[in-house]
């Protein structure tokens, strides 16, 4: 299966663009980074937001948390205002049971006392050497003696000695006040006499509420026990279960912040608490008024985001059109060539890789078309070949008998110098028609030195030849006739008119991996003119083989289908002095490639 969807996404993309399959891998890439920043902006700010409101929220209940401990001082020093009184003092710390007197002073101090404060709805005086309880609870209009107290002793007397403050604040049933507890004792020993306490209105709790009424805050006080003392939400006014349940909730973020789940909403958690009496306050900020806050935000990000994108997906366009631009031109001139057209050319940039390219291309297509002419010249040549044979198609059987026959009549007859001449003749034709295209250069020079016999029996003293060829090369191949046809060239077109007289030197080394071979002539020279349309003529390959260019067109068109690593020939000349012709030849055997330079 995977293999089958493999191979449509291939013949897909085997039918798309390339400038197609880039714009769409460009949007996509670009769209995607896009909407991973505008959610990486998103986020980055709604986190800095929220940690502004965590530093604020901290202050905030940190300022609070001093302020409660302020009044929570101020209650401690009301609780302790009997001490203020030295007769009331004794009258605490007596074990003797106490007489009228004692207990009227008693009830007309805490009358005055309570009527000090605003906000309390019971105050009692527990007195532990007595087992007696003095104070004004609900429902009473006065200070009166209790039977019994109206809260638990053993654990006030115990909270209290458990605070370093000597209070307790007590988790109350009712939202609308809280109960506080403060033990009275003797400084020497520390031991406890009585207890005080006060049950108070949540009037100066709820002034905290006004600095959190605006983001639908939830707050919640704790005592030491981290029993809720307080909250202006009613589930966790005093139910420690609920705050149990909501606490089992909590989770920490890796941003740095905490959060909590109440009512199926999802709540900021800050919490401060004080070092002095334990008292802890936490602030529940609904996560949803962020996101309320960032509506606008959100939009304008969303709109930025997108103009962004529209902006690069432009810009992206225009690109890749000028970077395919190129391509495409590079594609129509290749399916021109592939037409049949070699003589076009490309010319394309925008970037280096383009540019090699269109060059590799332009190379290409010369190439190419080099190889065509090359070819149809090497055809052509071998039609010309083909008919030239046909032509000279003589019984070589014949002519070797009829030149033998001539040389021995000529040898019964005492015509030695006719001998030779003949046996030379019948030498040369064997080595024209029976070797291969390439000789070694020692049969090479023999031929030619045949050749030179034969025409100084014509010339006498006119015609003068030397060789000079380095030992040891004499066993590598040449092409057959090469010299043989830059000697009969100086012959025949190299003697003076005046004189007649021509002296022709053939040289021969070895350079490296090259045989360096050399014709020169002290002949009347070539023109300069002549000499120039003949080398232009051997550059552009366009040498017609007629005419006295004859011998040389033969060897540069062989000289070509031999090779195919370089081959040199170098004709120099000046007119009335000499001329040479040089030959660099490859020493090993093989196809090699020819070229001409001029000089």
């Amino acid at each position: 299966m995977f293999r089958n969807l493999s191979l449509k996404l291939h013949s897909i993309l085997n039918r798309t663009s390339l400038w197609t399959q880039l714009a769409i891998f460009m949007i996509f890439t670009t769209s995607c980074i896009i909407l991973t920043l505008m959610y990486s902006n998103y986020t980055s700010v709604r986190n800095q937001a929220i940690r502004n409101q965590i530093e604020l929220s901290s202050k905030l209940l940190q300022m609070e948390t001093e302020n409660l401990d302020q009044y929570l001082m101020l209650l401690a020093n009301f609780c302790i205002q009997p001490y203020y009184d030295f007769e009331f003092t004794q009258i605490i710390n007596q074990k003797t049971p106490l007489s009228e007197e004692q207990i009227s002073y008693m009830r007309q101090q805490m009358h005055y006392y309570y009527y000090t404060r605003s906000d309390l709805l019971e105050y009692e005086l527990y007195l532990i050497n007595q087992d007696l309880s003095v104070g004004r609870t609900t429902g009473q209009q006065r200070i009166t003696v209790q039977d019994s107290p109206a809260f638990d002793v053993e654990n006030a007397i115990q909270k209290c000695a458990e605070s370093s403050m000597h209070h307790y604040i007590e988790p109350a049933d009712s939202p609308a006040f809280f109960t506080y507890y403060h033990s009275l004792f003797q400084v020497k020993g520390k031991k406890q006499q009585s207890i005080v306490r006060l049950k108070l209105n949540n009037s100066y709790l709820k002034q905290f509420l006004v600095n959190h009424s605006e983001h639908h805050e939830i707050l919640l006080f704790l005592n030491q026990d981290n029993e809720p003392i307080y909250s202006n939400h009613s589930d966790l006014s005093g139910n420690s279960k609920q705050l149990t349940a909501v606490l089992t909730t909590l989770e920490h973020h890796k941003n740095g912040y905490d959060t909590v789940r109440i009512e199926n909403e999802e709540y900021l958690l800050v919490r401060a608490e004080s070092s002095s009496t334990g008292l802890q306050l936490l602030c529940f900020t609904p996560l949803s008024y962020f996101d309320a806050q960032f509506d606008h935000i959100r939009t304008s990000i969303a709109v930025s985001s997108f103009l962004i994108w529209l902006f690069a997906v432009m810009i992206l366009y225009v690109l890749l059109r000028f970077l395919t631009a190129p391509l495409k031109t590079l594609a129509e001139k290749m399916r021109k060539t592939g037409d049949g057209d070699f003589h076009t050319s490309l010319h394309a940039g925008g970037n280096k890789e383009v540019t090699e390219l269109s060059d590799s291309f332009n190379s290409m297509v010369s190439h190419i078309d080099h190889l065509i002419n090359r070819t149809y010249l090497a055809e052509l040549s071998e039609k010309n070949a083909q008919i030239t044979a046909l032509q000279a198609q003589i019984n070589p059987h014949f002519l070797y008998n009829t030149l033998q026959a001539i040389s021995t009549e000529a040898l019964v007859n005492d015509q030695i110098r006719i001998h030779k001449m003949i046996t030379s003749l019948a030498s040369n034709l064997r080595y024209t028609i029976k070797d291969g295209d390439l000789v070694s250069l020692k049969r090479e020079m023999e031929y030619v030195t045949n050749y030179i016999f034969l025409q100084k029996m014509r010339r006498s003293d006119t015609l003068h030849f030397s060789r000079d060829i380095e030992k040891g090369i004499e066993e590598f191949l040449v092409p057959k006739i090469s010299i043989h046809a830059l000697v009969e060239n100086s012959v025949i077109h190299g003697a003076g008119k005046d004189t007649g007289r021509i002296t022709i030197q053939v040289s021969g080394k070895l350079e490296g991996e090259k045989i360096i071979l050399c014709v020169r002539d002290d002949g009347c020279g070539i023109p300069e003119t002549k000499l120039n349309n003949l080398r232009q003529a051997l550059a552009s390959q366009k040498l017609s083989g007629a005419g006295d260019s004859i011998g040389l067109a033969n060897l540069y068109i062989r000289l070509q289908l031999l090779y195919d690593d370089p081959a040199i020939m170098q004709i120099n000349s000046k007119e009335g002095c000499y001329t040479e012709v040089i030959l660099t030849l490859p020493a090993t055997k093989g196809e090699k490639n020819v070229q001409i330079i001029d000089h």
